[in-house]
């Protein structure tokens, strides 16, 4: 933080312990810039970004999916990664699901 900052910034709290009216204060802080603060401070890591893509392609994609279910006392996650051009049956052997449990 250079010198000048640390000036504006002890002047500004110096006027707060003083009580100066809340106006000048806020001219006070006319050399701050608020909209700095939204800016991004980092870009998304590549590896990130492109997980993030995969994750929105396969919502979009209705051959797609993740499901969660419980045999015994294991659960087991089960994906799905069709494009659609793929015959089914050569993607699932045969796992059928009911209320009661799990059938393989």
């Amino acid at each position: 933080m250079s010198k000048s900052v640390k000036n504006k910034i002890l002047k500004l709290d110096k006027m707060m312990r003083d009580g100066a009216p809340i106006e000048d204060v806020i001219d006070a802080c006319a050399w701050i810039d608020i909209s700095s603060c939204f800016d991004p401070i980092f870009e998304m890591p590549a590896e990130q970004a492109e997980e993030l893509q995969t994750q929105w392609e396969n919502k979009m994609n209705p051959f797609t999916g993740t499901i969660e279910r419980k045999i015994g006392n294991t659960w087991y996650v089960i994906e799905t990664e069709c494009a659609g051009t793929e015959l089914l049956a050569n993607k699932v052997k045969r796992l059928i699901f009911s209320d009661k449990g799990v059938a393989c």
